[in-house]
């Protein structure tokens, strides 16, 4: 008996002790632990929310004007206040403002919340319903079956209610809502006088273009996250609601140009406290000359109109026009004009990185390096110009006979025959009448890879989003070979030949063309456009010089003979190519074109500037007439007689 006693006893000692332990554990833990439990808890329990998208940074030109800004506007904003009947709000706004029909969608939506549906149904259909025979499946597609057949009887009022009413239960029911966007001053002046709970107005920004359309194909679009991209934003911590760069300049620097929004906690009540105020996105710095850019668009339209009235230019519509600075790649102006049989015109412009062409002779300084390269040029011999004949194959010869030539005078007259002969000598053979020609990939690729290392062919890098290539030939032939060695078979976009001129007129060094110089936030330098050197060209500076002798001949006595401001010192070259047009929309080619191209570089001696300008179907192989309006001629004098008079060129 005495066992047993001192058995409960230790027991009760025991179990004591066990609960004095975890009393002072749960007293260290609720002392030493308390407010980060609390900290845990408030942070699951509250919730923070973002307000309207801040204001976009801005962007400028390079001397410092306005290109894109942001436009203050009045929203009417809904906060859903505990205690507030929406569908009384819903009528009110309704009489007040103007908004879209409702969709039916909307329509069932608010009938279903405002309306005693059970009415809908028939006797014997509550029956099965009560006796879960009809699941809650079928009961909602028999009651929008319901209100769809009464939508025509509901009056225009109460349709315009059904609509505002979809507006105040949108999205989640703690966040403000945007009712109407940009309401005019006199529908402000209605809502304030009416003090509607839960109704406020309050401000957001939208873009601005001071210069109208010029560039806006370039600076792009805002909108909202699309279905299609969405995933890409939420792994970058943007929310779905958030406006973001679509398109273009807006989109490729949205992470600069987005602002930070103002967040606010949610009371109990639904009310808010804001946490932190909005803060205005970064401003881009463009290389643009906006008065460069609004005369070459100006020159650009005076020309296509005036082309237009001349033979021969039935399928011509479009110009592409690119101003740059050959030694960083920094584009001062892009122009892209089409021009409409209605008289109008729509801006193309950012077809100067999609859209792909074949180029022709002004390639030829590209080309011909693979002749000096691999050694197949003595710049000293001179051949007399002529035609290849291939077996099996036509004659292929230069626009005419040009007589004698050396490397330099044929880039001077633009000789297809002495290219054939280089890409003849580069499968190791010299060029006899009716000769077998044995091709193969490799003489493809070293004309691609030195085409490449000139920026054609390839992605330049600029600063765009959706940058293309042209069309690069899949197919081996003899025939086709001597075609690439004119420019008569890769298709290159003008981004690209801007790239090419570029590198040739920089001595071999190819720079990534750009649009942005530099970001800043204030005061504050965020990025600064160091214009690296991507590649280099891969052959002796004294062949390179010889390329530049035989450009600035072409402009100066050659086929480019005035279609540049002397004064200047220009040097170029000119390209016409054969491209081939459905236009009947038969599905089959009928009608072959003519392509006008050129791309030249001021002054010869120490370039400045670039030029590129590329005029598709420019004129047509017709029957009756062989003129050919040489409208790159026209736009190229005009550009480089407004820059001689009017830029300062250092």
């Amino acid at each position: 008996m005495i066992i047993i006693k001192k058995f409960i006893l230790l027991n009760k000692v025991i179990i004591f002790i066990v609960l004095l332990s975890i009393l002072s554990h749960i007293f260290y833990i609720f002392h030493n632990y308390h407010q980060l439990f609390l900290d845990k808890l408030n942070t699951k329990t509250t919730i923070i929310i973002e307000g309207p998208s801040a204001p976009r940074g801005k962007i400028f030109d390079k001397n410092g004007n306005v290109l894109v800004d942001n436009k203050m506007i009045n929203n009417l904003v809904f906060y859903n206040l505990k205690g507030l009947d929406k569908e009384k709000i819903a009528e009110k706004l309704s009489q007040l403002l103007i908004f879209d029909t409702p969709t039916e969608k909307e329509i069932i939506n608010w009938y279903k919340n405002t309306h005693d549906v059970n009415r809908l149904f028939s006797i014997k259909e509550k029956d099965l319903i009560d006796k879960r025979k009809i699941s809650p499946k079928g009961q909602d597609e028999l009651l929008n079956e319901r209100i769809k057949s009464i939508i025509d009887n509901l009056s225009a009022k109460e349709k315009k209610i059904a609509k505002v009413y979809n507006l105040l239960n949108n999205g989640y029911t703690y966040a403000p809502k945007v009712i109407l966007k940009n309401i005019t001053d006199k529908e402000v002046n209605l809502i304030i006088e009416e003090d509607i709970p839960g109704i406020k107005i309050e401000s957001s920004f939208e873009r601005y273009y001071p210069y109208g359309e010029t560039l806006k194909g370039i600076f792009g679009t805002i909108g909202k996250i699309t279905e299609e991209n969405k995933d890409e934003y939420l792994d970058k911590g943007y929310n779905l609601d958030d406006i973001v760069g679509t398109s273009n300049l807006e989109k490729y620097y949205d992470n600069y140009l987005q602002g930070k929004k103002a967040k606010y906690k949610v009371e109990s009540d639904n009310s808010l406290s804001l946490i932190s105020k909005e803060e205005k996105g970064n401003d881009l710095y463009l290389s643009i000359d906006i008065t460069i850019q609004q005369k070459v668009d100006e020159i650009v339209e005076k020309n296509l109109i005036k082309a237009k009235k001349y033979p021969n230019t039935n399928y011509l519509s479009d110009s592409y026009v690119i101003i740059s600075n050959p030694k960083t790649g920094e584009i001062s102006a892009i122009s892209g004009k089409r021009y409409l049989s209605n008289g109008e015109f729509n801006d193309i412009v950012i077809n100067n990185i999609s859209s792909s062409f074949t180029m022709g002779s002004v390639v030829k300084g590209a080309t011909i390096s693979v002749g000096y390269q691999n050694g197949l040029i003595n710049p000293n011999e001179k051949i007399y110009d002529s035609c290849i004949k291939l077996k099996h194959l036509t004659r292929k010869c230069s626009w005419k006979e040009l007589g004698y030539l050396n490397s330099v005078t044929a880039l001077e007259q633009s000789s297809n025959y002495y290219q054939f002969l280089l890409a003849i000598k580069l499968t190791g053979l010299n060029y006899y009448p009716n000769m077998d020609l044995p091709v193969s990939s490799k003489e493809f690729n070293i004309y691609r890879k030195m085409l490449a290392s000139y920026g054609l062919g390839i992605k330049t890098g600029i600063d765009l989003p959706n940058e293309k290539i042209g069309l690069i030939g899949n197919i081996i032939s003899p025939d086709l070979l001597l075609n690439l060695a004119i420019g008569q078979y890769d298709t290159y976009t003008p981004i690209e030949l801007l790239t090419y001129i570029n590198t040739l007129a920089n001595n071999g060094q190819r720079h990534k063309p750009s649009l942005v110089t530099k970001i800043m936030n204030s005061d504050n330098l965020l990025y600064k456009n160091n214009y690296e050197i991507v590649d280099n060209v891969d052959i002796k500076e004294s062949d390179m010089a010889l390329i530049h002798e035989g450009f600035y001949l072409v402009m100066n006595r050659g086929t480019g003979n005035g279609f540049m401001n002397k004064s200047l010192l220009p040097a170029g070259k000119t390209g016409t190519s054969e491209s081939f047009l459905d236009t009947n929309d038969d599905g089959k080619i009928d009608t072959a074109t003519l392509t006008l191209t050129l791309a030249g570089y001021f002054p010869y001696d120490d370039p400045k500037y670039s030029l590129v300008i590329v005029c598709p179907s420019a004129s047509w192989r017709n029957e009756q007439y062989d003129y050919i309006y040489y409208i790159t001629s026209h736009i190229s004098r005009e550009i480089t007689d407004f820059m001689f008079e009017n830029v300062v060129i250092p």
